[in-house]
């Protein structure tokens, strides 16, 4: 990136806010929305009764069955208790099982300004403002914080299918790992991990995910990922829209996606270089900068 596509950059967009909006990605430890012209899809009724096993069944058979997903989202990043914030465009690309990529890009000028790539091992981030890339080992984190959440995990939430803490693949034989309850016309599936934070799956009369909360125990840390505006293309239906809520002790950051586009199992060429010329460092220190 030139110096004058960064210095423009900074001007129309911020580079705080952008950074902001990538800590926001990595607390979430980061499916989007995917705005389309399709026809949206009737979300009301009530669910029926039907075995945990066969609940399970259904939402599988619901879940959008990809080898790729790639798309361009608009991103709002809304802080505090404000209605609305700052939009960036970026380009998300998702290989099944293998990496998770969200480029985010400078507005008017379509020059990427930070890029971070997420695969099964590893987080990698390059801040291309300040010259400078961070290489975040994921097993090493869950070792030793104790993490549950894992890569198969974040991609569920990217997809909009059902998960449990730090497990790599469900079958409907792990329904007993949930604790199922018919409500309101809505099923919920609750669930804890090892470290006590609470995992609560909202599912309505379609067999879709409409809502995951992740809660700590103590009340100190609380993510609400909401699923909204499914639509049908083709074969597939999935959400077109996702607002996602971090509130932690105090704070509040607030994540609007909405797709522009969205293409299933095209061919998706993700890069996965890293600049030679760039100085590594933590993502922490990549953070320090904008968040003190």
């Amino acid at each position: 990136m030139s110096k004058n596509n960064i210095t423009i950059y900074k001007r129309i967009f911020g580079q705080n806010n952008i950074a902001k909006m990538l800590f926001f990605c990595l607390s979430l430890v980061l499916l989007s929305s995917c705005k389309s012209s399709k026809n949206l899809i009737v979300t009301d009724g009530s669910a029926v009764a039907k075995t945990q096993e066969q609940l399970l069944s259904d939402m599988f058979d619901s879940q959008v069955d990809y080898r790729t997903i790639s798309g361009k989202v608009s991103l709002e990043m809304i802080p505090g208790s404000r209605t609305s914030g700052t939009k960036v465009n970026s380009q998300l690309k998702i290989v099944r099982d293998d990496i998770i990529q969200l480029s985010l890009r400078a507005p008017f000028i379509n020059t990427e300004v930070f890029r971070m790539n997420i695969t099964p091992d590893s987080v990698y981030i390059i801040d291309r403002m300040s010259k400078r890339i961070a290489v975040e080992n994921i097993a090493k984190l869950e070792k030793e914080k104790g993490i549950s959440f894992n890569y198969s995990n974040l991609q569920s939430l990217f997809t909009n299918a059902l998960f449990y803490p730090g497990k790599k693949t469900l079958t409907p034989q792990d329904a007993d790992k949930y604790n199922i309850k018919l409500h309101s016309g809505n099923y919920y599936l609750a669930a804890i991990d090892r470290r006590g934070m609470n995992y609560l799956f909202t599912v309505d009369a379609n067999d879709r995910i409409t809502d995951t909360n992740i809660s700590a125990e103590n009340g100190s840390y609380s993510l609400n990922w909401n699923y909204d505006e499914f639509i049908r293309d083709g074969n597939y239906i999935y959400p077109t829209k996702m607002t996602a809520r971090a509130d932690i002790q105090s704070k509040r950051i607030t994540l609007v996606m909405n797709y522009a586009d969205l293409d299933i199992d095209k061919d998706v060429s993700v890069d996965k270089s890293l600049p030679s010329n760039y100085t590594r460092v933590s993502v922490g220190d990549i953070l320090k900068n904008y968040f003190k």
